[in-house]
Parts: structure tokens; sequence; C-alpha cells
């Protein structure tokens, strides 16, 4: 409620501010809608600082830009530098479509369904949007949507198309934007390059800023101003300080978010198995490892006992046709010992069970018995179990959070304790509203941008009439599409994506 206050009377203050400058802009002190004509001589004049760009190549790079995440792919750059590709927004919308509506003929909850869509989730503040993250996400779309209608503006000019106003509204930080208005009839006689140059380079320039951000992301890492920050002490790290690192048994990793450093904690604890990741670490006892931390003023080292990342050996829960299962172990049941196919294997940690779960899989064979130890309620009991076979594997019924995990079952932390610097949260929503802004403009939806371009292009081919039929038939698919993974993600919690990010 703290963070909901600072928003209101944020908001005030700039109601407040813009009431003095313009008393008409402002409606009834919940909404600000500010139209100017003299305004349009600043877009002219940063019309005339980039006049030296030849409209030609212009106008490639403006629609390549205005493809690339629609139609085929852009890549993703990861804080760490890591390249990922995004595909074509357009494919997933309708293989998500396809493959949700498959799901839900099949009698999948909407959860399963929803899993299988194109993942589109209405950012709504205070219901699918955490209210504390909606300053960052504010800046975000003010940079996004100013900048889109700027390079609308510049276009339009150096194509001769006059502008007649330009505006800005907000809606309590809601729902908040900017526009230009070029001038409709001298628009609608232009040529169709003059048109799709328009129409492109909005969409264009949010591809650049998801883009920009990306390597802002990758900048910011390098120089520790990301990390997970602690909201209680905890491993000698104080409150608002930051993990930006950890070294210790083989693992010399930068810390980039709050996950993240969960992740390299359960690698660390032996436990990345589980997680899908290979990585191992080769932990021994004295084994010393160090987390490096910065507070504003300075940076600082905590050397710990690697066994301050470690987790009991306690099962959370077993897939019910596994090895354990079937031979009696029971979720609740903390697994001490392992023997069999002649060799011992020692089980103090949670990582050294898994260890050990994968070592017998170079050395039993399907059908083989092992000896379990478990303690059950304090009480020890031993299983016979016989290793059954999945998959041309040894399968022992594990698989992600059947042993105890750092910062969600175990440790002096949880994940609801740690927090994203605030440069994370600026660069996150940067690249989320830039690139949502992208692929939805670009969709060929009309009155879109998208719909507009192929409405532009399509009626120099077809006619107008012919032209506007294809629009309105390529529009009611994809808007249906669209609602039905809205509604999808709505249904099946999707949001509860955005309401974790802290």
């Amino acid at each position: 409620m703290d963070g909901l206050l600072a928003l209101a009377i944020s908001w005030f203050v700039l109601v407040g501010i813009v009431y003095l400058l313009n008393r008409s802009a402002v409606r009834y002190f919940l909404a600000i809608y500010w139209k100017s004509e003299r305004l349009v001589r600043y877009v002219e004049a940063f019309t005339r600082r980039l006049s030296f760009v030849p409209l030609r190549a212009y106008l490639v790079v403006a629609l390549t830009l205005f493809a690339v995440p629609v139609f085929v792919a852009i890549p993703f750059v990861r804080p760490d530098g890591q390249v990922q590709i995004l595909w074509g927004f357009l494919y997933m919308l309708v293989g998500g479509t396809l493959n949700a509506l498959g799901a839900l003929f099949r009698g999948a909850p909407p959860e399963e369904a929803a899993a299988r869509s194109a993942g589109v989730t209405p950012i709504i503040p205070g219901v699918t949007l955490p209210w504390d993250q909606l300053p960052y996400m504010a800046v975000a779309v003010a940079v996004g949507v100013v900048l889109h209608e700027l390079m609308h503006g510049y276009a339009a000019l150096r194509y001769g198309i006059p502008v007649r106003s330009v505006g800005v509204f907000s809606l309590f930080y809601i729902l908040s934007g900017a526009f230009v208005e070029p001038d409709e009839e001298q628009f609608k006689k232009a040529n169709t390059e003059a048109k799709l140059a328009v129409l492109a380079s909005g969409v264009a320039v949010n591809v650049v800023v998801a883009l920009s951000a990306m390597l802002l992301g990758v900048a910011g890492a390098w120089a520790g101003l990301q990390g997970a920050v602690f909201g209680v002490p905890a491993y000698g790290v104080q409150p608002g300080d930051r993990v930006i690192g950890i070294h210790g048994c083989g693992l010399q990793d930068a810390v980039y978010t709050p996950d993240d450093l969960l992740t390299k904690l359960n690698v660390l604890a032996g436990l990345g198995p589980l997680m899908g990741i290979n990585k191992t670490v080769n932990c021994k006892p004295g084994d010393k490892v160090t987390l490096v931390a910065a507070s504003w003023l300075h940076r600082y080292e905590v050397t710990l006992d690697y066994t301050s990342f470690t987790t009991p050996p306690r099962i959370n829960w077993l897939y019910t046709d596994g090895s354990l299962y079937l031979g009696g172990v029971r979720p609740g049941d903390v697994v001490t010992k392992i023997e069999g196919c002649g060799r011992t294997w020692e089980t103090p940690t949670s990582g050294q069970l898994l260890s050990a779960v994968i070592e017998t899989r170079a050395v039993c064979r399907a059908g083989d018995s092992v000896r379990v130890y478990v303690e059950r309620n304090g009480t020890l009991h031993v299983f016979n179990v016989t290793l059954v076979e999945k998959g041309g594997k040894i399968f022992y019924g594990l698989g992600p959070g059947s042993l105890p995990m750092i910062g969600y079952d175990a440790g002096p932390i949880k994940r609801d304790q740690l927090y994203n610097t605030d440069f994370t949260k600026l660069v996150f929503w940067l690249i989320v509203v830039n690139y949502g802004l992208a692929v939805l403009n670009a969709l060929p939806i009309y009155p879109l941008d998208g719909g507009q371009l192929l409405a532009a292009a399509i009626q120099r081919r077809l006619g107008e009439k012919r032209g506007n039929a294809v629009v309105s038939a390529v529009t009611w698919v994809l808007a249906a599409m669209l609602i039905f993974n809205i509604a999808l993600g709505v249904l099946g919690e999707q949001y509860r994506i955005l309401q974790s990010i802290r």
C-alpha cells in the first residue's frame, strides 16, 4: 500500500504541474490530454537534424525492423551476453492458438492449454501487475510511445506530409501515450513508399529501443548494477545489499537476478540436474564459498563453508512409476544411504543423494536391486528397491522439486525475500514494453500500423474494394486469435509470472 500511496502522490504532483502550465489539459485530475500545434516545431526540428539520412536507405531499414519481430525472429541478449532467439510473434500466435485449441478439445484444463498458447498477458496494474512495478513500466511506456510517435512524425515530414498536431495523454499512468497527427488528406494522397515509411517507423524504433535495452543490461551487468537484493539478513549479507557474484567449488560466476542467484546456489548444492542444468560442482568437506556483495558505498566478500549451501536428503514428492516409490519410499522420507551393485553411497545431503542416483545408472542395470536406507518419523527403514527403466535409463522417479531446493524449500532466505535492482527492473520493462509495442503494432490487424501497412500494399495490387476485403478478413482472424490467447492467459493465470517480479 505504501507503493500505491507514493504512486498516487506522484500523480497528483504531475497533474498539478500540468494544470499550472495548461489548465485545459487536465481532466478531473484523473487524466491528462495535452494536444498542441506548437509542439509540432519540436518534431520539425528533430526532422531537420536527421534530414541527412537517405530516404531509400531509411525505408529499407524501417521495413526490415518492422518485419523482424512479427514475421521472422529477433535476438534476445541475456545480461551474461548469451544470445537466444525469439521467433516471429505471428508464428507464436498462430501456432499457440492451434496448440491451445487442441489441448482444450482433448479435455485439458485452462492452465495446461494456456501453457501451450502464445503467452499473451494483459497488463492491468493491481490485478496482473504488482503496483510497485508500475513506475518502471510507466517510464518504459513513456519512452516507447513517445519515440514511436516521434518517428511517425519524422517519416511523414521527410516525405512531405504535414503534421497537424502533437499530443500526450495519460489516465493515472495506466493508459499513457503520445500521438502525432499527420494531415489525413495528404497522407491518403501520398504514394505507397511514403505510406510504408510512415507506418513502419514507429515499430522500427521500438525494436531498436528493445535491442538497445538488452545491450544496456549487458553493460550494467558488467558494471555490477544488477544482482540479487536481499530483503533480510542472510549468508552474512545485509538487507538492501545485493549479491553480484559467487565463487567456490569450481563455480566462478556473476549474479544478475534473484532467480539467477538461486539457480547457482542450487547448482552449488549439487541439484543442477533436477533443474535441467548439466553443470556440476565438486564440493568437499572444508571447501569454502565466497559471495561477492555490494552496497551503494562499497563491495565486500562473505566467505562461508560449502555446507551453508546444502539441503537435507528429504523426499518432497516422487513419480509413482519410479523405482523409489515402487520400492516403498514415500514423500517425507529422508534417504541416508544407498547400497547395491558392489557400491555404497552415503547421502548426508540432497546433492549427494542425487549424485548417488546418477552414479548408480553407470554401474547398475534395470532389474538390479539396491538397498535404500531411509528415516521415517524417527525410525530407520531399509527397502529393497528393484530398479525400473524408462526411456532407456534407470528411472528413480525424481523430478524438479523432488528434493529440497535452496530458496524454495530450505535455506536461510526465501525467493520472495530477494529483489531485483532498480536498474534491472527498468531494463526489463524497457525490453518488455518496447517488444510488446513492436509486435502488437506490427500485426496485420486494422487499424494498427501493420493493418494499415497491409492495406496500403494490398490495395495497390488488388484495388481498394478487394484490398479492403482481404484486410478485413485477416484482421478478424488475427484479432480473434489475439483475444483468445489473452482470455486463455487470464483463465490460465499466466499473469502470475508478472506478479512474481520483485
